[in-house]
């Protein structure tokens, strides 16, 4: 197998995010900073009769001026008592929200997602949404979510949050690189398994040391990622937990092997997927841009992702594909629960359900979320216009196939992650083993297998 050349240990120093670490690189791109430029999207101070409702905002310097506007003229002007006030997320903001949960001095609203979320729930630090959204919301209105989203945001029995935006995982292939080593790209129709995704993998790598370039691969994938391994496991028919919220762990059966076995080949024993160290520990985009790789599977974010490889970035041709079926016939990919969320310490829980309604609502999800920030809109009934806006705004998009994301949402194969009953505890044992499976590479898939029982044990405590 091919080795990188970095020390194992200080990656493992480098790497070791920790939990809620790992959960942020996972879910979502890096805001632009939030620094004192955000000033600039702060509003007015509200009359002395408003409610004052706090957003801890993640959308970044460059988008939170648009936000605090749209809240201003949209929200307020229908809700005159009620006034936003954006509040720009600090460093190491789930460290910092947590404690002030505990304190009660949180803001109203901020945002998060999945394993986040799980884990103040355990707490019971989140206000449950659900008797809002069934005093004031139409069976029509829910219908407009994605079945996978809205479901996912029920958590322990309670409503965690309302839909922000949409992500999922697809291919990102640089169209430069294939023609460059004259190999087709994946077919449009999502017509093409995993035997295909690791054969254009390998003529990929083959080309680039036929053409004397040592220090390019043919894909990445984040098999190391809590919310980016399992997809792999289900195509090939197995799973991590036996049921939602289950006890039993599924990582020894043969088809989680299977999964895992795949990935581990591309990435150690045939090494066409690039090892973290190979790409400098990179991430996604970072990994395509400068041409370490020639394709990736990872989050789908059109206009941040056109701005990073496109006019404005390394100015490469890219397009995105559906991720390969596996040999079961299966295809899966993470689908996020990104959501605004409401401390349960709110002193205004009627106005700050409000405001999280109306931003997962068809105004705001127009205005910010797709024109401003290029995020896929939570509304199904948004779909077909984010398409058109995003193309709009950035006329280099024309040549993307978007498309692939609205046939993604419609075939219906996105979906919520795993969950065990004690997701932390299972979450501090499987995760160090992924780890060591695909960054560092001294144990292969069958070490997964052999933590099963402890995870297991985990669950009964």
């Amino acid at each position: 197998m091919q080795q990188s050349t970095f020390s194992r240990r200080s990656f493992l120093r480098g790497s070791a995010m920790g939990a809620v670490g790992l959960a942020l690189v996972a879910c979502a791109p890096a805001a632009p900073s939030a620094g004192p430029a955000a000033d600039s999207g702060q509003a007015a101070a509200p009359a002395a009769d408003q409610v004052v409702i706090r957003w801890m905002s993640r959308a970044g310097a460059v988008n939170d001026p648009n936000a605090q506007k749209v809240l201003d003229e949209d929200f307020t002007g229908e809700n005159p008592g009620i006034k936003v006030q954006l509040e720009p997320v600090p460093d190491q903001f789930v460290e910092k929200l947590l404690a002030q949960m505990v304190a009660g001095t949180a803001p109203d609203i901020f945002e998060a997602w999945g394993n986040i979320f799980f884990n103040w729930t355990e707490r019971d630090l989140l206000l449950d949404l659900q008797p809002f959204v069934d005093r004031d919301m139409t069976q029509e209105q829910i219908d407009d979510y994605n079945e996978f989203q809205w479901e996912g945001l029920l958590m322990l029995g309670n409503r965690v949050g309302m839909p922000k935006y949409i992500n999922v995982m697809t291919v990102t292939v640089n169209v430069d690189a294939f023609e460059k080593y004259g190999v087709d790209l994946p077919p449009e129709d999502g017509n093409w398994n995993h035997d295909d995704y690791a054969n254009i993998a390998k003529q990929l790598t083959d080309a680039a040391r036929a053409n004397g370039e040592d220090g390019v691969w043919g894909g990445w994938k984040p098999a190391w990622s809590w919310d980016r391994f399992w997809n792999t496991v289900y195509m090939f028919g197995g799973k991590i937990v036996d049921e939602k919220y289950g006890v039993k762990c599924m990582m020894d059966t043969p088809e989680s092997q299977a999964g895992f076995q795949w990935m581990y080949d591309r990435i150690w024993t045939e090494n066409t997927f690039a090892q973290p160290g190979q790409v400098e520990n990179q991430w996604g985009d970072n990994a395509l841009s400068p041409g370490f790789v020639c394709f990736i599977e990872d989050g789908t974010y059109p206009i941040n992702r056109d701005r990073n490889l496109g006019e404005e970035g390394s100015n490469i041709r890219y397009d995105i594909r559906h991720v390969p079926t596996g040999p079961t016939g299966i295809r899966s990919v993470l689908g996020t629960t990104d959501a605004w969320s409401v401390t349960k310490g709110t002193q205004h829980p009627d106005e700050a359900w409000k405001v999280a309604a109306f931003m997962s609502g068809p105004v705001y999800q127009d205005k910010q979320i797709v024109a401003q920030e290029g995020l896929i809109p939570v509304l199904k009934s948004r779909i077909a216009s984010f398409i058109d806006t995003v193309r709009t705004v950035r006329p280099s998009l024309e040549n993307v196939r978007l498309e692939t994301i609205s046939e993604l949402l419609d075939w219906g194969y996105a979906e919520d992650s795993f969950w065990f009953k004690n997701q932390n505890a299972a979450a501090d044992i499987i995760r160090p083993a992924l780890e060591r499976v695909y960054i560092v590479g001294d144990v292969g898939p069958e070490y997964l297998a052999e933590i099963t029982a402890e995870v297991d044990a985990s669950q009964q405590a």
